[in-house]
């Protein structure tokens, strides 16, 4: 499921949520349509939070509320905004949410983001 732009013949803009399932594309909902820049983003915003609500779908977050409302969206990010992080910094932040820095032992969270930036066999030495 995803939310398309799809331009009109009279040269508006529908915003759409599109399901693709066995192949074919299928329009849920028409959100509206508009000429201005502006109000077609805020349709778009409108579009991507009106998914959940179709289904009844809870959102969970990895972020506070106040955190995830001062993010940028990704049309906003410049490479200014771009960061190289490492998988300590990511990972860790998510081993912590999830509650698994209770455990006291040091090396599990090493072996839990190596899992997962790695995964495989720690057998297979090639």
């Amino acid at each position: 499921m995803f939310v398309r732009k799809k331009k009109n013949r009279s040269g508006s803009i529908s915003v759409q949520i599109i399901d693709k399932s066995y192949g074919a594309y299928r329009v849920l909902k028409t959100v509206g349509s508009a000429r201005d820049e502006g109000e077609i983003e805020r349709l778009y915003r409108e579009a991507i939070e009106e998914i959940p609500r179709m289904f009844n779908q809870l959102t969970l977050s990895l972020f506070d509320q106040e955190e995830a409302q001062q993010r940028h969206s990704v049309e906003d990010l410049s490479n200014d905004d771009i960061r190289i992080v490492g998988p300590e910094l990511v990972f860790g932040r998510i081993f912590d949410r999830i509650g698994f820095n209770q455990i006291p032992e040091p090396l599990f969270r090493d072996l839990v983001i190596s899992r997962i930036t790695h995964p495989g066999s720690k057998l297979n030495l090639n």
